[in-house]
């Protein structure tokens, strides 16, 4: 992959021989940890929260986090990516393409654009550009995530049991002030269909999709490290009480690229967890039947004009579709920020990531998004997670303007500067 670093043993040695070695010591309140660690709380326990912005609702993780990492850069345990920056400097090119095309040149199907959208898109994306000074110990990072995770399927079981015996809370609307809370804008309620029970969200979630696709990122997380059967357990009902393709999505893109790029053994690991999920998927069906048949039944929903799966999946590529056809220049320059949500077309369509990038920045602006996303110094264990988030980043939603899944997943895959076997006195480079 173009631009891509991967960290083993054997090149350590190299990157200590060119750079200027230092000690790392973590010095102040805000260590690495604590940053990871509060980053990860903040857009998973606050995901239905939102700050008051004139006439809209923004996630209060993007200022938060925002904040956190300003703090983070100037206690010195963040730092630039100089190549990364310098793709984001390239996606900024785009954006300020894009709008001075639409302006000279409108689009009769695309009628308005938006300044507060460029602005707001490339703030939230600037997060790529950082990453951690020091290497810190993959084991303990991934511990402080599934810390996380195991409190959110926790939440997300307990409240779907909870409404067996009665007692329903999967909403705050009521609890918390209404400009307080971006619930509106999700599916945050949902029924499952046949029955009088509701999906999981997680609690904390702002939909049972988003509840699936982080449970389905814990069991690979699992997998991968610690394999605590309790543990695997966990995240697995958690799948299953969400009700939700998605997350069942997120889980299968990471099997298949775990049998395919790690050799026999990896596969032969990549069939043992296939038969894992389908064993738990059989006995769920036996104790919990008619959630196994609503999510086994969403199967069909690609083709249903209206569902979920269809307006998911299928209409993103039918808007695109039709935008190339009225203006086939535009993938080159976009029809400019904000452009692509309010497109005069006769269907309800939703956007994806790369559709949604494509269609306002045109194909050069989705090469700069994919490189500043995909270029990092990763351990062996971060590439392997790179399928399934890519997956839960780009087709499970639009989650490029969204800061509590965003943010995330770029810590996960790209901030995060992680290290195996991370020796106390280790020497880094200096940036």
């Amino acid at each position: 992959m173009v631009g891509s670093r991967v960290v083993r043993p054997a090149v350590n040695r190299n990157i200590h021989r060119r750079t200027t070695l230092r000690e790392h010591v973590d010095s102040g309140w805000l260590t690495a940890e604590r940053f990871v660690g509060l980053t990860l709380a903040i857009c998973l326990f606050l995901q239905r929260f939102a700050l008051p912005y004139g006439s809209l609702e923004v996630s209060i993780a993007m200022p938060l986090v925002l904040l956190l990492s300003a703090w983070g850069l100037m206690v010195g345990i963040l730092t630039v990516d100089r190549r990364r920056a310098a793709f984001f400097l390239g996606l900024i090119a785009c954006g300020l393409m894009a709008t001075a095309v639409h302006a000279t040149y409108p689009l009769a199907i695309a009628p308005r654009t938006s300044l507060n959208s460029l602005v707001y898109w490339l703030a939230m994306t600037a997060f790529a550009v950082l990453r951690l000074r020091a290497p810190m110990d993959e084991r303990r990072f991934f511990s402080l995530l599934a810390i996380i995770l195991e409190l959110v399927a926790i939440a997300g079981i307990a409240e779907f049991v909870a409404q067996l015996v009665g007692l329903r809370l999967f909403s705050f609307s009521g609890l918390v002030p209404a400009n307080l809370l971006i619930e509106h804008e999700y599916d945050v309620v949902a029924p499952i269909s046949g029955t009088n029970l509701l999906r999981s969200n997680g609690f904390f979630l702002v939909e049972p999709s988003v509840f699936s696709q982080f449970m389905a990122v814990g069991v690979i997380v699992e997998w991968l490290l610690f394999r605590r059967p309790a543990r695997l357990a966990l995240y697995l009902v958690g799948l299953l009480v969400s009700v939700s393709g998605s997350g069942w999505l997120v889980l299968c893109a990471f099997v298949v690229e775990l049998a395919f790029v790690t050799g026999a053994l990896g596969a032969l690991r990549a069939l043992v967890l296939a038969g894992i999920c389908v064993l738990a998927m059989t006995l769920a069906s036996l104790v919990i039947p008619d959630i196994t048949s609503a999510l086994t039944g969403r199967v069909g929903e690609f083709g249903v004009q209206g569902s979920s799966g269809y307006d998911r999946f299928v209409t993103p590529f039918m808007v695109l579709t039709q935008v190339l056809g009225v203006a086939p220049w535009s993938i080159l320059t976009g029809i400019g920020p904000g452009a692509s949500e309010q497109l005069l077309v006769p269907y309800f369509y939703q956007l994806n990531t790369p559709v949604k990038v494509m269609l306002e920045y045109g194909l050069p602006g989705l090469l700069f998004y994919l490189l500043l996303l995909l270029d990092a110094i990763r351990t062996p264990t971060q590439w392997l997670l790179i399928g399934p988030l890519f997956v839960l980043l780009m087709f499970t939603g639009g989650y490029q303007e969204f800061a509590p899944i965003l943010f995330p997943v770029l810590l996960i895959s790209t901030v995060t500067l992680l290290q195996q076997n991370l020796s106390p006195r280790l020497r880094v480079r200096e940036s």
